[in-house]
């Protein structure tokens, strides 16, 4: 994860976005009370951004993150069923880690979501088919997310 975090970094300092910090440890301790699954809690232990990193797409930070899934739809919505908000474009859909999910190395892949096509009250049978998978892992995420590759547009079913 080291060599994408350093491409973030370096796309970061070339668009003039704020450098990202260390995460403290007591919003570590949040995050990971929260279920953020060990991948995003070692990128944040290295690499929290005060608000958000933006480039096309947005990656929140720790405060941020917790919001979006405890008080934004579809974030309210999908953290039950073992998606984790992290990062959204910039239309308001929100890129999940799918906890669901693990590779044979312990990751996980990256979906996107619709924030028009989550209700409050969805059902997993309503999510599943919604469910694009843009990344294999939150590293190879964080390297689209630097080369500006990364797919935003949703399913919409």
């Amino acid at each position: 994860m080291d060599a994408a975090i350093s491409a973030l970094l370096t796309k970061v300092e070339q668009t003039g976005g704020e450098r990202p910090r260390p995460a403290s440890a007591s919003d570590l301790k949040r995050a990971e009370e929260a279920g953020f699954p060990k991948e995003l809690l070692e990128f944040y232990r290295i690499c929290e951004p005060i608000e958000y990193i933006e480039i096309r797409q947005r990656i929140w930070s720790i405060k941020n993150a917790l919001i979006e899934n405890t008080d934004a739809v579809p974030g309210c919505s999908l953290r039950p069923f073992g998606f984790i908000v992290f990062a959204s474009n910039l239309f308001g859909d929100s890129y999940c880690i799918d906890t669901n999910a693990t590779t044979a190395e312990g990751r996980h892949p990256i979906v996107l979501f619709s924030h028009e096509m989550i209700e409050e009250d969805a059902e997993l049978s309503d999510i599943q088919p919604l469910r694009l998978v843009v990344a294999e892992s939150l590293e190879d995420f964080l390297v689209k997310f630097a080369c500006e590759t990364l797919v935003d547009e949703p399913s919409y079913g």
